[in-house]
């Protein structure tokens, strides 16, 4: 994870962590969706979070990985987290997860 404009202290985190985290069977539940399974590999998007927490305006979604419904699913996923407010403001994020089989 890191926080555009910093810092990126585990403090300033830790709200964006909590909010995440979870939300990773979730996550784990759309690397069923790959393509192929056998492959690890890493999924970033940006998020920018308001001041007041909530929903996150997601961007750029990136990845590797092969599947249609998987990156539908993850993005899917951090659209439905309710952020908490971070620390700094509104905030933006750059975040990635790593799928391993």
């Amino acid at each position: 994870m890191h926080i555009g404009g910093g810092p990126n202290d585990a403090e300033t985190k830790e709200p964006i962590r909590r909010s995440v985290e979870p939300h990773f069977e979730d996550f784990r539940r759309c690397y069923r969706l790959l393509d192929d399974q056998r492959k690890g590999g890493d999924f970033g998007v940006d998020l920018r979070i308001d001041r007041a927490g909530g929903g996150a305006k997601l961007s750029h979604p990136r990845t590797t990985l092969k599947g249609k419904a998987f990156k539908d699913c993850v993005v899917h996923t951090f659209e439905g987290i309710e952020f908490r407010k971070p620390r700094g403001g509104t905030t933006t994020v750059s975040y990635s997860l790593r799928f391993t089989p």
